[in-house]
């Protein structure tokens, strides 16, 4: 197996056209099907089902699928970095963050560049979950997240870089739109939630708001991307309770934002980072950090 079947793999999944893959790759459509037959016979299994009118993946194909886009990002970001060293690479810094941290996370990025150039910095946004779970398995150098999640004991440090509080998300033209919030008038309103599965701290930051407040959201849909849920709401489909950052970073012009008085509607966010950080461009990144917070 090797890259580039890969590739002609994700090719034929995406078009499901023979054909139009082989195009795509400047291959013959009998050198294509002869190179996923190759991977095919490595897996042990078939991949696609093929007839006269239509390709479709079988169920190995659907679950490998996934696989393969990862393995070729992998990849190509591996020779990247290799090209990267050969031409004069001065580092490389690793971040993970949480779509609501983007603004400091720009912040620091401009101020990183600005000092050192040559050093290239990747980053990852994540979910709640995903973000927790990297941080347990030291994936990246540094993580821009919720105080909540950084793990216990004394494996990480942070510093606090900013606070955000919960608001709620009307659809433009809703009658309580800018208007004071009365918990008691929502009652009958569709809610559309943030997946537990996905984010359960700022889930379970939800229910905490909305149960000190006497309301029981009536919960309609449930998306693992704010910006779904966001999407959602402009459209009509109800209402939610989302960070307020959000409302700055995925803007809609057909959703209004109500902040939600009260100290536990506050979110802490933080820079965080394991102690025993041995990269140094990490570690020079986290000195701009500091300067700044």
């Amino acid at each position: 197996m090797d890259i580039n079947q890969l590739k002609y793999f994700v090719s034929v999944a995406q078009t499901l056209n023979f054909s139009e893959a082989a195009r795509r790759n400047g291959l013959t459509q009998p050198a294509i099907s002869h190179r996923i037959g190759e991977l095919e016979k490595y897996l042990g299994s078939k991949l696609f089902i093929r007839n006269r009118r239509s390709v479709t993946l079988t169920d190995a194909g659907n679950n490998f699928l996934p696989y393969a886009v990862e393995m070729i990002e992998i990849a190509e970001k591996a020779a990247f970095q290799i090209r990267q060293m050969e031409e004069g690479w001065k580092g490389h810094v690793s971040i993970a963050a949480l779509t609501t941290s983007s603004a400091v996370l720009s912040k620091c990025l401009s101020a990183f560049s600005s000092k050192y150039p040559d050093i290239t910095v990747d980053i990852n946004f994540t979910s709640g979950r995903s973000q927790v779970i990297a941080m347990n398995e030291a994936k990246y150098d540094v993580h821009f997240a919720v105080l909540e999640m950084v793990p216990a004991g004394e494996t990480f440090d942070y510093i606090i870089s900013n606070t955000d509080h919960l608001c709620v998300a009307f659809p433009k033209n809703h009658p309580m739109a800018g208007k004071p919030l009365d918990f008691s008038k929502l009652g009958g309103e569709r809610f559309i939630a943030v997946s537990e599965t996905d984010g359960p701290a700022l889930y379970n930051e939800i229910a905490k708001v909305c149960e000190a407040r006497g309301y029981k959201p009536n919960v309609t849909c449930q998306y693992d991307r704010a910006e779904a849920v966001l999407l959602s709401v402009g459209a009509g489909l109800g209402i939610s309770i989302i960070p307020e950052a959000l409302s700055r970073v995925f803007y809609s012009e057909n959703v209004s934002f109500t902040r939600i008085p009260g100290d536990d509607t506050l979110r802490t966010y933080v820079i965080a980072w394991h102690r025993k950080i041995t990269n140094p461009a990490a570690r020079l990144f986290l000195e701009v950090v500091k300067e700044l917070f």
